[in-house]
């Protein structure tokens, strides 16, 4: 079986390194701290704070994942079924039933895992005065154990049209739940950062910052080769370094690549550079629609940028030593193709520079241009 696993949390054995931040989180969680936790996309935010959840002692964790959320409605249901994936007692449908009866909640058998589950009329909107009765909930399961919240991709929230409102309700109820820690995960640094280190912001200053960064290469090396080796395969340290660099070091892409190597290979087998240009072109297969549908989406000019940028690098795209050799006159025409490329998620801004969501994506364009 592969033992690489990527586009999803990760726990125990399958969890790499990260000892202090996962203590510092921990020693937190049980101060009942507010955390905001920052990192790219795929570098294992998520996976570090469900990880030191689980090494704490006697603490349970309601996750909610806010990704794309674009109402208050979305947002509250995406709370209360968290609450419910959390609560699967009789006693909690019943509080559920009352408590929120002008829902117009109802209970069903999942077919697939034939636990009950709970489901709520579309057609009634949940607005912002419902949001103190959702943590009112939340209040209630932390009366008998200690409880975190984890808000993940919480910079999603400004995507509300009233998300000032929003961010002001939750702040008000956050603030009285002194038992409960609340974790605030997000991968758009700047958005994050507007909501927590501007004035005008409801949460400003309301919770410690932690970054989580790419693992060091010598300790994620080691526990790489350590799943290879459960395949009975060895891998030479060059194809190891040339993936990191494929990938740019983001852990769960060069889990993804090691996986698709792990595919390409067989038992006893001494894994060369080789196997890995056949392991690239397995995920390029995999992912070529979507390369495909981006590449649609973009006039001559963004493809243009992009492949320059793919090419260049992204430091300094505005200026002449990037647009000459790449053709480009005006800086201006650059910046309204950068910006789209932003837009449609294809590229984020970094460490100062541009750069591709999808290193893989990346990678493909270099090959094919």
């Amino acid at each position: 079986m592969n033992p690489f696993k990527y586009g999803m949390v990760v726990s125990g054995k399958d969890f790499c390194g990260r000892k202090a931040l996962l203590k510092q989180i921990c020693d937190h969680i049980i101060s009942s701290q507010r955390l905001v936790i920052l990192g790219e996309r795929r570098v294992g935010k998520t996976s570090a704070v469900c990880e030191a959840v689980n090494r704490c002692k006697n603490v349970r964790l309601l996750y909610v994942d806010l990704l794309g959320i674009k109402s208050v409605d979305g947002m509250c249901r995406r709370i209360l079924k968290a609450i419910i994936v959390q609560e699967q007692k009789k006693g909690w449908f019943e509080k559920i039933l009352k408590t929120l009866a002008h829902l117009r909640p109802s209970i069903s058998v999942d077919p697939i895992t034939s636990l009950p589950t709970v489901s709520f009329d579309s057609s009634i909107e949940l607005k912002a005065d419902s949001i103190p009765e959702v943590f009112n909930l939340i209040e209630s399961l932390g009366k008998k154990q200690i409880l975190v919240v984890v808000f993940d991709e919480f910079q999603d929230i400004l995507n509300l049209a009233d998300a000032h409102e929003a961010l002001a309700l939750l702040r008000g109820e956050i603030q009285f739940q002194g038992k409960t820690s609340f974790i605030f995960v997000g991968s758009i640094r700047h958005k994050m950062e507007e909501i927590f280190t501007n004035h005008d912001s409801p949460f400003f200053k309301s919770a410690i910052t932690f970054m989580v960064d790419t693992l060091p290469y010598k300790e994620f090396s080691e526990f790489l080769n350590n799943k290879f080796s459960q395949g009975h395969r060895k891998v030479d340290d060059k194809v190891l370094e040339k993936a990191f660099q494929i990938a740019e070091n983001i852990p769960g892409d060069i889990q993804q690549l090691c996986g698709a190597i792990w595919e390409i290979t067989a038992e006893k087998e001494m894994i060369s550079i080789d196997k890995l240009k056949n392991a690239i072109e397995l995920v390029f297969a995999r992912e070529q629609k979507s390369y495909e549908s981006y590449i649609r989406l973009l006039t001559n000019i963004q493809l243009k940028v992009l492949t320059a940028i793919a090419k260049e690098g992204g430091s300094q795209v505005f200026s002449a030593a990037f647009m000459k050799p790449s053709g480009f006159t005006n800086p201006s025409t650059v910046r309204r193709a950068v910006n789209r490329l932003l837009q449609l998620n294809i590229l984020f801004k970094g460490g100062g520079e541009y750069r591709f969501v999808n290193p893989f994506f990346r990678a493909w364009i270099m090959y094919h241009g």
